[in-house]
């Protein structure tokens, strides 16, 4: 089984993508939800495996500044 708690985050400096996965990225289903966003969902599931965003760096260029907020899911704590 795949550990969920691992993130793959990749910049994409030519393309100017930032391509998000929860877990191993894989072959997934795109489903665009909102101009320049795509949420990629499992195959066989359905369940969100991760997300692309289009035009990620900030107009001056350069790899953009991320902050990640971790939280404990307290329904899973119990």
């Amino acid at each position: 089984m795949e550990k969920r708690n691992e993130i793959t985050v990749v910049f994409d400096k030519v393309g100017n993508t930032l391509d998000v996965w929860f877990g191993e990225p894989r072959k997934a289903i795109c489903e665009e939800t909102e101009e320049e966003f795509i949420i990629k969902k499992d195959l066989k599931t359905g369940e969100v495996v991760g997300f692309e965003k289009f035009n990620a760096s900030p107009a001056k260029g350069g790899i953009p500044e991320m902050k990640f907020l971790v939280r404990e899911d307290k329904a899973s704590a119990v």
